[in-house]
């Protein structure tokens, strides 16, 4: 009785946590340094993991945890390679560095991101999937709780129809409250893992139905069409890996090294004006215009261009620019600008190429697929929004790449281990649902 006391208060605890951390979007601690909430709650996750490691060690499902989180974050080892090596060869202003160094590794770190996820499934096993969504929904329905509250419900609904049935032309000053965008990012990848592999349970078609309640408060046009375009692949690839797995991989990479040329040509298009041709086209950019435009000096296209260092473009546009813009709100071209021609390929290789190897490894087709569908569905949205500095989403796409196939990876790390699979291990792994 009391183990079973003890089990659900860790179970508690760590879904308390959670909430906490998809709760608290923009406060931030004060301690010389500024550390959002967010930051401190996922090392708190991962800190009490570790503690419960040490209590009692499942020593394959940590290292299993750990090592996908280390690779899922292999971006953040490139990022800060290039930039050092982008410092080292000039003489870089410290405020830079500093700003760079402080993005990279106090507000948004990836790594700590991924073992906050990592710090779940250690604890849940692969449920910690559907336990994170649980997190992720209560805190996004007491916000949207809140503006209710304050406005009542039949106004909400009345603005929240609006929204739907004008796709988003017209948003009412009451429903804009509701408006999440990290959230809705959010949901929108657990969207994707949940339509291409559905259940039929209870559980799913609640856990579904708020899911599709939260993220179209926040409506998200981009994200819809992501979404779309990801269940499409993924679900060309799955009918085609049914009938042969092999072509299914090789087509996924492929696909990948196209997206890749497309991106670097994406960069093209941006120092060629191609936004302001839109302008002129009467299509309506958003004044992303006059942003690129501002941003013009800091780059040249072409392999010479070594970069100014990551978080180079953000210091440029907070500091000395005469704009009203924190960021450009388009993630590849300031990596481009940041990181040089070639340090930029090498992120995107390490941003797509490496995680679909890595995930889809030993002939797991479908982890390859799965991670994709949400490389693809990162891409298209991070082309108009800054979505790729929503460390949250950072965690959510990590636990979905780490923990579709995890409960599987841990038992053949036990057994090539210690030659066993331990009852804690060969449990399942999504009976939540």
């Amino acid at each position: 009785m009391e183990n079973k006391l003890l089990e659900k208060a860790k179970y508690i605890y760590f879904m308390a946590v959670a909430v906490l951390m998809y709760y608290f979007l923009t406060e931030e601690i004060q301690m010389g340094i500024y550390v959002t909430y967010r930051h401190a709650f996922t090392l708190v996750l991962a800190f009490s993991a570790v503690l419960m490691f040490m209590y009692k060690p499942n020593i394959a499902r940590g290292f299993t945890a750990f090592k996908d989180a280390c690779v899922y974050s292999f971006p953040l080892l490139v990022t800060t390679v290039v930039s050092l090596f982008i410092w080292f060869m000039g003489t870089v202003d410290t405020g830079v560095i500093s700003r760079g160094l402080s993005s990279s590794f106090i507000y948004m770190n990836m790594l700590s991101f991924a073992l906050g996820a990592g710090a779940m499934l250690y604890i849940f096993g692969s449920k910690g999937i559907w336990y994170n969504l649980v997190a992720i929904l209560i805190a996004n329905i007491l916000m949207i709780l809140t503006v209710i509250a304050q406005n009542g419900l039949g106004a909400y609904m009345s603005e929240f129809v609006t929204l739907i049935t004008s796709f988003a032309g017209v948003t009412g000053d009451i429903i804009i409250q509701a408006e999440i965008h990290e959230l809705a990012f959010c949901i929108g990848a657990y969207l994707i893992y949940m339509l291409y592999k559905p259940k039929k349970s209870i559980v799913y078609f609640i856990l579904l139905f708020l899911s599709l309640f939260c993220f179209l408060s926040a409506f998200k046009r981009i994200a819809i069409i992501a979404i779309a375009i990801a269940l499409i692949f993924g679900y060309l690839l799955k009918f085609i890996a049914k009938y042969n797995k092999k072509t299914s991989s090789w087509i996924v990479t492929i696909l990948l090294i196209v997206i890749i040329a497309l991106l670097v040509f994406y960069i093209a298009l941006n120092n060629a004006d191609a936004f302001e041709l839109l302008e002129k086209a009467g299509i309506n950019t958003s004044g992303r215009v006059e942003i690129y435009n501002a941003v013009d000096e800091f780059y040249e296209f072409n392999p010479g261009f070594l970069g100014n260092g990551i978080g180079f473009l953000t210091y440029q546009l907070n500091t000395f620019m005469n704009v009203d813009v924190a960021s450009v709100h388009n993630d590849f071209l300031q990596h481009f600008i940041d990181l040089g021609f070639w340090g930029y390929i090498i992120w995107l290789i390490s941003m797509t190429l490496v995680r679909v190897w890595y995930f889809g490894r030993k002939g797991k087709t479908d982890d390859a697929i799965v991670t994709f569908m949400l490389i693809l569905y990162l891409i298209i949205v991070s082309t108009t929004d800054n979505t790729m500095n929503y460390p949250l989403l950072t965690g959510v796409l990590a636990i979905l790449m780490m923990g579709h196939s995890f409960d599987e990876n841990v038992r053949e790390k036990e057994q090539k281990m210690f030659g066993y699979v331990s009852k804690e291990n060969r449990e399942k792994g999504d009976s939540l649902l």
